[in-house]
């Protein structure tokens, strides 16, 4: 283990055995999966993207070191759960649950925190409380029910409006991977994901976060707004370029046409190196197709996907989720590169 302070502090670190798959994240593959109780006093506090940056300090044995604390989860997933930087004072003794750093030395990784008053936060929403019944955050109140949706039918805004992920609910299916894929995928570093740099996601990855989307409709352009890296994707309705003649690039160029009440929406030109966060490798001669299909009443926008990359799979790649009118306001996306 890289930790090699770590013995100093067996007194108020020891392991537990806790499922890692239920703490599985897309940036965070450098944190061991064992899960580990930490106790120490909050020394600073940043509440920022691309997720809070806690300073613990941590005292066994006369022994003092100051442990960076990572918090499992964006400003926008916290939030939207009840979990604020307010919940946080400098000075608090406060136990910690989560995961240590293989990579760097006193890095911690935070899913559970246990406050002085007894009060529990949930970081990750995929966990449960550890110490209490109930607590603030996690996947109880991230999810979204029918009383929290807004008056579609009133409004009768169609598929022009923020959209928010109601629950964890995409499914992918991604068939077996070509030779030279899997080999890439084996030699992918998860230091290189781009998401603790603060580098806003390319296509397909751009629109599969737990953040909201809004659609904008322009006439002859629908313009795709992206919370999370504030990322602004164009749909060329009317007149579109030959895309052989655009240049590449993360979010490639992208044509759209109404299929019924389907949107749906051609995009090649991308220059992005991955497919998921797990490292599956993409090339330039990747083409999506995505589908956006609005329910009947105007409160559900279907999404679903279809990746062609010969170089990198044997067969399309499929991804389906959805999305609902939850009439969110959303903070614009700051982020500061991770340290």
């Amino acid at each position: 283990m890289a930790n090699s302070r770590l013995s100093r502090f067996v007194l108020v670190v020891w392991l537990l055995i806790v499922p890692a798959a239920i703490y599985a994240h897309h940036s965070r593959a450098e944190f061991s999966p064992e899960m580990l109780e930490m106790v120490g006093e909050l020394v600073s506090i940043d509440w920022s993207n691309p997720h809070p940056i806690l300073t613990l300090r941590v005292t066994a044995d006369g022994d003092e070191a100051l442990w960076e604390i990572q918090g499992y989860g964006s400003l926008y997933t916290l939030t939207r759960a009840g979990v604020t930087g307010e919940h946080l004072t400098a000075g608090d003794r406060v136990r910690l649950m989560g995961q240590l750093s293989t990579r760097r030395e006193q890095l911690f990784l935070v899913s559970n925190m246990l406050l002085p008053d007894g009060t529990e936060i949930v970081f990750n929403r995929h966990a449960q409380p550890v110490w209490a019944d109930s607590a603030v955050g996690g996947n109880a109140n991230w999810v979204a029910g029918e009383g929290d949706l807004v008056d579609t039918v009133a409004e009768n805004r169609g598929i022009f409006r923020l959209w928010s992920q109601p629950e964890e609910n995409r499914t992918t299916i991604v068939p077996p991977l070509t030779q030279e894929a899997a080999a890439a995928q084996a030699s992918w570093d998860a230091m290189d994901d781009t998401s603790m740099r603060c580098i806003p996601k390319g296509m397909p990855r751009a629109m599969l976060t737990p953040h909201p989307y809004e659609l904008v409709d322009n006439g002859d352009t629908i313009t795709v707004l992206g919370h999370e890296f504030n990322v602004v994707r164009t749909i060329h309705l009317s007149d579109p370029q030959d895309p052989a003649s655009q240049p590449l690039s993360p979010l490639g160029y992208s044509i759209g046409r109404w299929e019924g009440g389907t949107l749906v929406v051609e995009t090649s030109r991308v220059n992005w190196p991955t497919f998921s966060g797990s490292g599956i490798p993409l090339s330039e001669a990747v083409e999506i197709v995505e589908r956006f299909t609005l329910s009947e009443d105007q409160s559900r926008l279907n999404y679903h996907v279809t990746v062609t990359d010969p170089a990198t799979f044997t067969a399309p790649a499929t991804i389906e989720t959805y999305w609902v009118a939850l009439g969110e306001t959303v903070e614009p996306y700051d982020c500061k590169i991770d340290g």
